[in-house]
């Protein structure tokens, strides 16, 4: 019988590139609610609540999702799923805290590359220690050779940071809490991928993720209001746009779940970091073209060939492994 020959991937990487966009615009609207409103934590807060509400009600409209929620009683029970998994909740938080701390002071370009960086790394560790659902996988020399090249990429993008360090010293440590966010997030996605499976639901689980960050940025506001903290009670109510962040990284994950059948999860993953890291520099050059530094722009390109090197595969599919168990 003949084989049904590929379908077209052309358009479907460009929808993948298009959704990859919508993280640094993400990362832009956080910011500015942050700077408008006066706090970090209410931004994150904004984000976070908005986004937990439209995931919530999905997850009890959806069939599936109301299964999910039958089942979370048991899960918790039997241990299906380690209680400390809810801190996965937090690291979303922290994410949306460090969009919110860095942009302004780094810039979308940086932030997108060091936590394209370390999210790419941290994978590469959760593949050896076997973190993820899909168990422990071969570290190839293909894989530490996009590994160096996104040291190198992060390294000279990194370079233009001293430049902005002359404005704004906190520079340096707003990249610092990029890379941070990156790493974690590495994890996080094995954390909620892991969720899901227990619970049969993916929106269930990002329901519960969602809701563990809203009572962590919570926890957060509490304690800071009460110490006195400054940069703790906004200011300044949001503006009606302030309230998009949530959504779109919502966008951003649906859009991710529907082209996995279409595009496999590795080309599915270059589509999506081509945008954010094409998207994040096209954008820092059209709002402050002038604070982008040669080293930023070669940055980035080094670290998107290096996400080429460490993730393609012919087809954009796995190549079989041989041996005991497949491994």
């Amino acid at each position: 019988m003949p084989q049904r020959p590929p379908a077209p991937t052309t358009v479907p990487l460009l929808v993948a590139a298009g959704a990859g966009i919508l993280m640094p615009i993400q990362a832009l609207v956080t910011a500015a609610a942050a700077a408008s409103m006066g706090s970090v934590l209410a931004a994150a807060l904004l984000s976070q609540g908005t986004a937990l509400a439209i995931v919530l009600l999905a997850s009890v409209l959806l069939p599936s999702g109301r299964r999910g929620w039958a089942r979370v009683p048991a899960v918790w029970n039997e241990r299906s799923v380690p209680r400390w998994f809810l801190l996965s909740g937090l690291v979303g938080a922290f994410y949306i805290v460090a969009q919110a701390l860095s942009v302004g002071t780094i810039g979308l370009a940086l932030f997108a590359v060091a936590v394209v960086a370390t999210r790419t790394l941290g994978s590469i560790v959760i593949d050896v220690v076997g973190f993820s659902p899909a168990g422990r996988r071969r570290v190839t020399r293909q894989r530490l050779a996009g590994a160096g090249l996104l040291v190198v990429g992060a390294a000279v993008a990194a370079a233009g940071t001293g430049l902005r360090a002359r404005d704004d010293p906190s520079a340096w440590w707003g990249l610092a809490v990029a890379a941070a966010a990156g790493l974690f997030i590495s994890f996080q996605q094995s954390m909620n991928s892991r969720a899901g499976i227990a619970y049969g639901a993916t929106s269930t689980a990002t329901a519960v993720n969602y809701a563990a960050g809203v009572l962590g940025v919570l926890a957060a506001f509490g304690v800071g209001a009460a110490l006195g903290a400054p940069g703790v009670v906004p200011e300044h109510g949001p503006a009606w746009w302030h309230l998009l962040g949530g959504p779109l990284g919502i966008m951003f994950v649906v859009v991710g779940v529907t082209l996995v059948p279409r595009l496999g999860s590795l080309l599915l993953g270059i589509g999506l970091v081509t945008g954010q890291l094409l998207g994040s520099l096209l954008l820092d050059l059209a709002l402050a073209p002038g604070d982008v530094a040669a080293t930023e722009v070669g940055g980035t390109l080094i670290t998107l060939l290096a996400v080429f090197v460490a993730s393609w595969q012919p087809g954009g599919h796995p190549r079989p492994r041989r041996g005991p168990g497949g491994r």
